[in-house]
C-alpha cells in the first residue's frame, strides 16, 4: 500500500476526469451506496418500549435544519457531503472527516445545533510518515493492539497553490474518522477500487481512441489511379517515364472527387480504385463488451449499469440486479457504520449539550441516538410485479408495512401522517 496507493490514487483521478466509462463506474457505485444522501429517522426509545414520538420529532426538526449546512465551508448540504466522501472512498481508496462540536475558534456552525464536519482528502494523511517508537504507521498512530489513537495530518494540502509544508498536527481519533477500502486484516490505509481494473480501462480507452482515429481517416475518402499492367513499367525512372501510358507531356495529374463524378477522362489501361480502410471494425463491439464485463466484476457493479446496455429479458435483468445489489447493500452498510452512525451520535450529543434536546431521566445517549438509516432502495424493473409481490408479503404477514415503506425510501411516520391528512381533506370535500 505504501508503494502503490499514491500512484493508484493519481491514476484513478485522471481516469475519472478523462474517461467516461471510469466516471460512470464511480457514479454507479456512489449512486447505489448513498444515492442523494442516506437519511436518518430518529427512533429514541428504551429497551422493549415504543419510540418516544415527541423526542423523535424534536431531533428530526434539528436534523433537517443541520442537513442544509453541515460542513465547515457551508458549501455543501449533507447529501453532497456523503457523495464526496463516498466518491473519494472509492476513487482514492479512503477518505477522512473531522467532527467539531460546541465553540470552536473562528468557526461559525451556522445551525441550531453547534456541530459541524470537516471533509478531508487522503492527501492530508502522509503515507510515508512512520515512527515505530510512537506507534505511527503511514500517518496513523496506534496502540499495541492496533487500535487507532490519532491521525497525524498535514497542516496544508500538498496541492495547495500557496505552497506546501511537511509539518503535521496530531488529531485524536475521537474526532477524526477514516473510511478505507481494506482487503487485508492488518491493512492500515486503503487502495483505490480502480486498482484491479486500471490496466483494462487503459486498454479499452486506447482501443476506442484508435478506432475513432481510424474512422476519421476512413471518412476522408481517397482513391488511386492504376495505370496499366506492371510489366509495362521498367525498373528505373527513365523507363517508367517512356513506358507510361499518357497522351500529354505531364505524367502525373489530379483527379478531383466530387458528387456524381463520371471518370470519363481515364487513359487507356487506367482504372480508379478506392482505398478501403476496413473501418469501422465489426469486431469492436464484441471486444468492448467482453472487456466491460470483466471490468464490471472488478468494480463490483453490474455490466448493464457500466455499459448502459440494458438488453435482455426481465428475468435476466432482475437476476443481475439482485446479485449486484448484495454488493451495494454491503458497501452501504459499511458506509453507515463508518460515517453515518458516528456523525449522528455526535450530532445528538451536541444537541443535548447545547440544550436543544433534553435527555429524559434514566436514558443513555445510546438510547437517545437510536435511529433507522434509510439507504438507496433497489429499483424496480417491472413496477407491477414488484408491487404485487410486496403486497402479498404484507397480506401474509411476512413483513410489516413499515419495512416496505422504508425499502421504498420513505419515512413510515411521514407516510402515515400524510395519509391521515389526505383522508381528512377527502372527508371535508
Amino acid at each position: 500500500v505504501a508503494q502503490d496507493a499514491r500512484t493508484l490514487r493519481d491514476q484513478a483521478r485522471r481516469l475519472e476526469r478523462d474517461h467516461d466509462i471510469s466516471r460512470n463506474a464511480l457514479n454507479v457505485l456512489v449512486q447505489n451506496t448513498v444515492g442523494s444522501g442516506i437519511d436518518v429517522i430518529p427512533a429514541p426509545r428504551l429497551p422493549g418500549q415504543s419510540v418516544d414520538r415527541a423526542l423523535a420529532q424534536a431531533l428530526r426538526d434539528l436534523w433537517d435544519d443541520w442537513w442544509d449546512r453541515p460542513d465547515v465551508t457551508w458549501a455543501y448540504d449533507f447529501g453532497k457531503c456523503q457523495d464526496l466522501l463516498a466518491r473519494s472512498w472509492y476513487r482514492d481508496g479512503e477518505a477522512l472527516f473531522q467532527t467539531l462540536s460546541g465553540p470552536v475558534a473562528l468557526l461559525d456552525h451556522g445551525t441550531l445545533v453547534p456541530f459541524s464536519i470537516e471533509l478531508l482528502e487522503a492527501d492530508l494523511l502522509p503515507l510515508d510518515f512512520n515512527d515505530a517508537s510512537r506507534g505511527i504507521l503511514q500517518g496513523i498512530e496506534r496502540n499495541a493492539w492496533g487500535r487507532r489513537l490519532a491521525y497525524h495530518l498535514f497542516k496544508r494540502h500538498p496541492g495547495d497553490p500557496e505552497g506546501f509544508s511537511a509539518e503535521t498536527k496530531r488529531v485524536s481519533a475521537e474526532f477524526v474518522h477514516h473510511i478505507a477500502l481494506i482487503d487485508r486484516i492488518h491493512q492500515v490505509r486503503g487502495l483505490s477500487v480502480f486498482a484491479s481494473v486500471i490496466a483494462r480501462l487503459e486498454d479499452i480507452k486506447d482501443y476506442e481512441d484508435s478506432e475513432r482515429i481510424a474512422a476519421k481517416v476512413a471518412a476522408s475518402l481517397s482513391a488511386q489511379i492504376i495505370k496499366g499492367q506492371p510489366e509495362m513499367y521498367g525498373t528505373d525512372a527513365g523507363n517508367m517515364a517512356t513506358a507510361a501510358v499518357v497522351e500529354s507531356n505531364t505524367p502525373y495529374r489530379t483527379l478531383t472527387m466530387r458528387p456524381g463524378l463520371i471518370a470519363d477522362d481515364l487513359l487507356p489501361g487506367e482504372r480508379v480504385e478506392i482505398i478501403d480502410s476496413k473501418r469501422p471494425n465489426p469486431n469492436t463491439e464484441t471486444f468492448r463488451t467482453g472487456q466491460l464485463r470483466a471490468a464490471a466484476g472488478g468494480f463490483g457493479v453490474s455490466y448493464s449499469s457500466l455499459s448502459l446496455d440494458y438488453n435482455g429479458t426481465y428475468s435476466a435483468q432482475r437476476q443481475e440486479l439482485v446479485e449486484k445489489w448484495g454488493g451495494y447493500h454491503r458497501a452501504g452498510e459499511f458506509f453507515i457504520a463508518q460515517v453515518m452512525r458516528p456523525i449522528w451520535r455526535r450530532f445528538v450529543e451536541a444537541a443535548v449539550l447545547s440544550g436543544r434536546v433534553r435527555m429524559p431521566s434514566g436514558w443513555t445517549l445510546r438510547e437517545l441516538a437510536a435511529a433507522t438509516y434509510v439507504r438507496p432502495v433497489m429499483p424496480w424493473i417491472d413496477p407491477k410485479k414488484e408491487a404485487e409481490a410486496r403486497a402479498m408479503q404484507e397480506d401474509r404477514r411476512w413483513v410489516a408495512p413499515q419495512k416496505n415503506v422504508l425499502e421504498l425510501g420513505s419515512d413510515p411516520n411521514d407516510v402515515l401522517q400524510q395519509t391521515v391528512e389526505w383522508n381528512s381533506e377527502l372527508d371535508a370535500a
